[in-house]
């Protein structure tokens, strides 16, 4: 009597029928997510705009965070949030105390103060409310926007879900599997994941047996992501 060979677990594949329907449930949830994004999250802005939306009264409410304390020396980094045009928005400058106590290094791309940002914006208008934060969560970074600490995660979930979707979901429309991996790979991965939930499949109404006909192959988006993309806007940038 013979024993069977063991085998390792193997990943079912999403069926035809259920395939469609998790696509648009993952990209229903993208589209949840960007919406929190938008609203939760701040939109870079600069210091300059800050005082424009003070002088013109469109900010009345600014939460200033870091600063030089009174008398003190060197420099420090100032963070502000407002409120402008119906969306959050921060900027960040360096508050020195003389012109020479912070190095370009330490400066970076902000914007270098040396008057106290809330005595500066109260100088704008006496009627701006400046409120002072010691302890704060600035939140995380993502596509230059600050946004709340768990939605990055939620973007990585949501991200391990679409390479899940396609490495075991029926055959994508429009590129081959791969195709669409290097696309979800790639920088531009933001914009690759609800592309791919929206198109990489047939639209309602439309059987499932349905080919999309020619597919871009995975080494053709390899070349056009990671080699010509890269290199035209390299040359856009230089020009």
């Amino acid at each position: 009597m013979t024993t069977p060979p063991v085998q390792g677990p193997v990943l079912a594949r999403v069926e035809p029928h259920a395939w469609r329907r998790v696509r648009y449930g993952l990209l229903v949830a993208c589209l949840v997510l960007l919406g929190s994004g938008l609203l939760l999250g701040s939109a870079p802005s600069s210091f300059a705009d800050l005082r424009d939306g003070v002088l013109s009264s469109r900010v009345d409410e600014v939460h200033v965070s870091g600063g030089l304390p009174p008398g003190a020396t060197g420099y420090a980094s100032v963070s502000m949030t407002w409120r402008d045009g119906g969306r959050n928005r921060f900027a960040e400058v360096v508050q020195v105390s003389d012109p020479t106590a912070a190095s370009p290094s330490d400066v970076g791309a902000r914007q270098v103060v040396t008057a106290d940002v809330g005595e500066t914006l109260r100088a704008l208008d006496p009627g701006v409310r400046v409120v002072a934060e010691t302890m704060r969560d600035p939140g995380q970074e993502l596509a230059g926007w600050r946004v709340p600490g768990w939605l990055p995660w939620a973007a990585l979930v949501l991200w391990f879900a679409a390479v899940a979707l396609l490495t075991n979901g029926a055959q994508p429309w429009w590129a081959t599997r791969w195709a669409w991996f290097w696309a979800l790979v790639s920088p531009a991965a933001a914009v690759a994941v609800p592309l791919f939930l929206l198109v990489s499949g047939p639209p309602p109404g439309v059987p499932e047996s349905t080919s999309s006909g020619r597919r871009l192959t995975g080494g053709w988006a390899f070349i056009v992501i990671f080699l010509v993309a890269p290199a035209a806007l390299a040359g856009l940038g230089g020009h």
